[in-house]
C-alpha cells in the first residue's frame, strides 16, 4: 500500500481524482483489469479506467481516507491511499 498526495478540497465542493499506475504497470510489463475505490466519508461516483490511470468523482469527502484498489493484467493488486482535507 502506497500512501499518495492528500486531496484538499473545500466544503461542498465535486472533485475527479486520478491515480496514475503508469510507472508501476510498465515496471511489471501489465495493464489494469479493474480498479476499486472507497472513502471513509463522502460519495464516490463514475469510476473509469484509461490506459493506465484510474478516476473517480469525489464530492461530500470532508475527512477521511480515499483509496485506490487495481488489480494487474499479471494478478498483482495494488492499493494506492490519500488522506482528504478540507480547506477553509
Amino acid at each position: 500500500m502506497s500512501q499518495d498526495k492528500t486531496l484538499y478540497v473545500t466544503d461542498g465542493e465535486t472533485r475527479i481524482v486520478t491515480q496514475d499506475w503508469s510507472a508501476e504497470c510498465q515496471k511489471k510489463s501489465a495493464t489494469i483489469v479493474s480498479s476499486s475505490w472507497t472513502v471513509d466519508c463522502g460519495t464516490l461516483a463514475s469510476p473509469a479506467i484509461a490506459g493506465t490511470t484510474a478516476t473517480v468523482r469525489v464530492s461530500n469527502a470532508p475527512y477521511g481516507r480515499l483509496t485506490n484498489t487495481v488489480t494487474l493484467s499479471n494478478g498483482e493488486v495494488l492499493v494506492a491511499t490519500r488522506l482528504v482535507s478540507v480547506t477553509p
